[in-house]
């Protein structure tokens, strides 16, 4: 990278969309030093009242697009969901780091697991699904239970239909109504992970520590660093990430989602563009957290080597949950409490989370289960391995 690329304070970082980590993101900027622009439908948000240049519009807004593009010396975006068409627009008028490329790849399901293969990484079992006559033909060897998803990720209302046995298929006919479905095995398996990893414009990448996660559906609620792993697994989950980081044309912080299977397989479920939940952790876990990584790399800044510090759990805070947390804000004296001043009437919205640094996962995971506060997360089974 020249010394022309490189981002210096009071120049500006455009931020591109909402999520739950955009108010993180531009907090560590502007400490940073840098000047902040904001492009979101959502005038109410949080980070666009804290942003320095607001602009308000659709993602289709072409004229607003550009305006915000040509306020700013970079612009970076912070969700899977962005459209690539957007990013080669504004494209025109800035810098985007980031690039199209890997949002390409995650959009459309089959093409994700043409790349996969190509670097020959383990995933499960799949077929493409156009008619009912697919799924009859595939389900032998695909197998039961199986997840049918639509092909492109975000279309179609991303519905989802779970195969358990032959009569389930029928109910399938609807879905493929609208469109080509992808029919991928149910792998048994009780463990999720997530890997953050940063990659420079050289290609260069630091990998952060691997976490263990817990899902509502698709929202990570509960996550911790360090995780107890086999030495081979770790470091064969570490390759993967590293291989998957040398085969991509983006720079910043990115997710790698991996689960272990009963049978010891290790599979890839996915590969996101974007500052996750399970990094929030390194606030305390590591000597450097993704949101700096992510600027870093974004200015053409050396990355720091992530270490871990301490041991430390992450705990979503979700609307119907609000409450009753807090009681624990005025009684726990470890625990660090973050609100994304997001207003919504939808429960299972994630409004917040909880990090605690900890001498020990376990008693940490009991005390959280014993608020009662969050029922439906099942955290015995991973207090009784840590």
């Amino acid at each position: 990278m020249t010394e022309a690329d490189i981002l210096y304070p009071d120049q500006t970082i455009g931020i591109l969309g909402d999520s739950i980590s955009s108010p993180a993101l531009l907090y560590i900027a502007k400490k940073m030093g840098f000047k902040i622009g904001m492009y979101s439908s959502n005038e109410n948000s949080e980070t666009v009242r804290l942003a320095d240049y607001k602009y308000i519009g659709s993602m289709d807004d072409k004229q607003t697009l550009k305006m915000f593009a040509e306020r700013c010396d970079v612009v970076v975006y912070n969700s899977p969901s962005i459209d690539s068409a957007v990013i080669r627009y504004i494209s025109q008028f800035t810098s985007v780091p980031q690039g199209g490329a890997l949002l390409d790849i995650i959009k459309d399901r089959l093409i994700e697991r043409s790349f996969f293969e190509t670097l020959n990484i383990n995933m499960a079992p799949y077929a493409t699904i156009v008619t009912l006559e697919d799924i009859y033909q595939s389900i032998n060897s695909i197998g039961y239970p199986a997840i049918l998803k639509p092909i492109q990720r975000g279309l179609l209302g991303d519905k989802e239909l779970v195969i358990r046995n032959q009569a389930d298929i029928v109910t399938a006919s609807g879905l493929l109504d609208s469109g080509t479905y992808v029919m991928e095995s149910f792998v048994e398996h009780d463990t999720d992970y997530s890997i953050i990893v940063t990659r420079q414009t050289d290609g260069k990448t630091v990998v952060f520590p691997i976490v263990e996660v817990i899902y509502d559906g698709k929202q990570i609620m509960t996550a911790f660093t360090p995780v107890k792993l086999d030495p081979a697994v770790e470091k064969e989950m570490n390759r993967i990430t590293n291989e998957i980081a040398k085969n991509i044309d983006y720079v910043g912080t990115f997710e790698v989602s991996l689960f272990l299977a009963k049978s010891g397989s290790i599979y890839v479920n996915r590969v996101a563009p974007t500052l996750s939940p399970a990094g929030f952790l390194f606030d305390y876990a590591a000597n450097v957290n993704e949101f700096e990584q992510h600027i870093r790399a974004i200015a053409g800044l050396p990355l720091a080597e992530a270490t871990a510090v301490m041991p430390t759990v992450f705990q979503a805070i979700r609307q119907k949950e609000y409450q009753r947390v807090k009681t624990q804000w005025v009684i726990k004296g470890n625990w660090h409490f973050s609100f994304y001043g997001n207003k919504t009437e939808d429960a299972d919205e994630r409004v917040g989370h909880i990090l605690i640094p900890t001498k020990s996962i376990s008693d940490t995971l009991m005390k959280i289960e014993a608020t009662s506060i969050w029922k439906d997360i099942d955290f015995k089974s991973k207090y009784e391995k840590n």
